[in-house]
């Protein structure tokens, strides 16, 4: 089975890597064959300044000679099961790569014959689960993937993505159980380093660390057969380092997962989080150009500008402006973490950000969403606003020396 990641972490409800590539037991009429195991299914930005160059379209629509061959068969045969989940990973993935959430109304829309079925066949379900998980449905994702196991308990796939709902919305030991049952059925670097984002939530950090490093050291590891996994465990090692105060291996780290794929926005997102934190504002500005289409990381230049009183400082605010203010006349409430930020850092608005912040905390709580909910009421000097997240930190054990100081400060107020 070719498993595709969901990512930890950080930004694990907006940055999902989603996509199920390969479904077991499915009855498939007329699918869809590339003439060859090569032939590309679509063809994408391969490198953050790929993605930044033109405007966005208005009307986003998968391209490419295998996805119009693809949708022109789809609307002669809509129930073509098949046919239909390729599409909709084909939308998923430009969804992820555009940072475009309008991709994803297009993949429901390719599954639309199953999506009010109370019981879809599996593949639909991990798609639909994966889609909602995207939009912050965060429960309805959550029973989805539940029947997944349910009904095919060694879909490894699936405890993968209920692992990271799990983590997301809070559910440490939920998203650590469900981590256990990826061990016989995953790859080692796999099942240990989805059971290390647990762990480096509930204050095992080195712990977590170390069992990274060991099955890095594997063999199968050591090949690379899998970039993007061995992406995804490099950067939540890099994450892990800093937390545990160690800003040279988390710099090392960092850049070796970028140097196995420099168009990872969620590891550009958070080494530039790092660079920031260290002092080093500047570096950031060379790292994600000003035309980036991402809002996560136009963001992070955004803040890097202001720290480095950059000539296009004023631009990039301009710009998350607008970007924010479309994102809320759609009624999109997705970027509330990004947002809060964005108000706190570069508008310094804190009595705004802070309520941004803690409408974030009912629907998510990973560590950022900590950090910036506390950095916001520390700001504001509401007290009674951190309260419930410093319990939080504080009974998840979660480390980090920038968390400590914030939890200090919310206490002292």
């Amino acid at each position: 089975m070719k498993l595709e990641r969901q990512r930890f972490g950080r930004y694990g409800a907006l940055m999902v890597l989603l996509c199920v590539a390969t479904f077991g037991g499915v009855t498939i009429a007329a699918p869809y064959v590339p003439t060859s195991d090569s032939a590309p299914l679509e063809t994408l930005a391969t490198r953050i300044n790929d993605s930044a160059r033109g405007g966005a379209s208005n009307a986003p629509a998968a391209s490419g000679p295998s996805s119009r061959a693809m949708r022109t068969l789809l609307a002669r045969d809509p129930k073509n099961l098949d046919l239909a989940v390729r599409i909709a990973q084909v939308y998923m993935a430009r969804a992820r790569s555009e940072s475009d959430p309008r991709f994803l109304g297009q993949a429901q829309a390719a599954l639309t014959p199953w999506w009010s079925q109370s019981e879809p066949p599996v593949p639909v379900l991990l798609l639909r689960a994966t889609i909602r998980q995207s939009n912050h449905d965060f429960k309805n994702s959550r029973l989805d993937l539940e029947q997944a196991v349910k009904r095919e308990p060694n879909n490894a796939q699936a405890w993968l993505t209920l692992a990271t709902v799990q983590q997301v919305t809070g559910d440490i030991k939920g998203a650590a159980d469900s981590c256990n049952k990826l061990l016989p059925l995953t790859a080692r670097l796999i099942s240990t380093t989805c059971i290390a984002a647990v762990d480096g939530a509930r204050g095992q950090a080195a712990k977590a660390f170390d069992s990274i490093n060991a099955a890095m050291a594997e063999p199968e590891s050591a090949r690379g057969a899998n970039v993007g996994v061995r992406t995804w465990a490099l950067t939540l090692q890099a994450e892990l380092a800093d937390r545990l105060a160690r800003p040279v291996d988390a710099d090392r780290l960092y850049r070796a997962s970028l140097a196995l794929d420099s168009a990872d926005a969620y590891t550009v997102a958070a080494y530039s989080d790092f660079l920031i934190d260290v002092g080093r504002a500047k570096e950031v500005l060379a790292l994600i150009p000003a035309a980036t289409r991402v809002d996560t990381l136009l963001l992070r230049r955004a803040i890097a500008a202001k720290i480095s009183a950059s000539p296009d400082a004023a631009q990039a605010e301009a710009d998350l402006t607008q970007r924010f203010a479309a994102s809320r006349a759609r009624g999109d409430r997705l970027h509330l973490r990004e947002e809060a930020r964005f108000v706190l850092a570069v508008k310094n608005s804190p009595d705004e950000a802070v309520n941004l912040a803690l409408d974030n905390w009912t629907v998510q709580k990973e560590p950022l969403d900590a950090r910036i909910a506390l950095e916001a009421a520390v700001a504001a000097r509401k007290p009674k606003a951190s309260r419930e997240v410093v319990q939080w930190v504080v009974s998840n054990q979660l480390q980090g020396d920038k968390l400590g100081q914030l939890v200090s400060q919310a206490r002292a107020l």
